[in-house]
């Protein structure tokens, strides 16, 4: 089996399934976890030793707009001036390297750009169905309170015809001497019971 000498970051991280960071770590030297450490060095053993680590340089994003078009342009202009100076070998290495080392890049962002989309799906459906459900409980909060007032009501009632059975009571104490009494299960101006 061939084994090859040098391996990309990425390749590593992908063998070992750790992050690309921690292969960046183990190569610096610096501590992590004795078992990404371990898988990191059997990646190594299998794919081959990364390019020597150097200094990586930030840069600001690219602007947008006219701006971004013209340097684009430039970048263009220098890359065809580049290529016709350059040896025709040179070309096709830098090419392959770029299409290896930015290609996976590019995966990347288009899959975090597609999950993007279906959070904001799901984020969308989240709030069409917390707005089902708030439109829901305000409706068993309208019946709740319709049904609460209706007894109410109901209660009112009752109450205002015990208050005519009162009433009667008290008429017939002051002008009968017997009192009638009466029930309450008795309709009001139903038979009463004399005393």
């Amino acid at each position: 089996m061939h084994r090859r000498t040098v391996a990309t970051i990425l390749e590593l991280a992908t063998y070992a399934d750790v992050s690309a960071e921690n292969v960046l770590r183990v190569v610096h030297g610096e501590p992590v976890n004795e078992d990404v450490e371990r898988r990191v060095y059997e990646a190594i053993e299998a794919l081959g030793t990364p390019p020597l680590p150097q200094q990586v340089e930030v840069l600001p994003p690219l602007p947008s707009g006219p701006e971004r078009e013209e340097l684009l342009e430039r970048f263009q202009a220098t890359a065809a001036e580049l290529e016709a100076t350059l040896p025709q070998g040179v070309g096709t290495v830098v090419y392959e390297a770029l299409r290896v080392e930015v290609r996976p890049v590019a995966q990347h962002v288009a899959e975090l750009g597609a999950l993007f989309e279906r959070m904001l799906t799901r984020l969308e459906d989240v709030s069409v169905g917390v707005e089902d459900e708030r439109r829901d409980r305000l409706q068993d909060v309208a019946l709740l309170t319709e049904l609460v007032t209706s007894g109410w009501r109901s209660v009112d009632r009752r109450l205002a015809r015990l208050e005519q059975v009162v009433a009667r009571i008290e008429a017939g104490r002051n002008g009968r001497r017997a009192p009638r009494l009466y029930s309450l299960d008795d309709p009001p101006g139903g038979a009463a019971t004399d005393l």
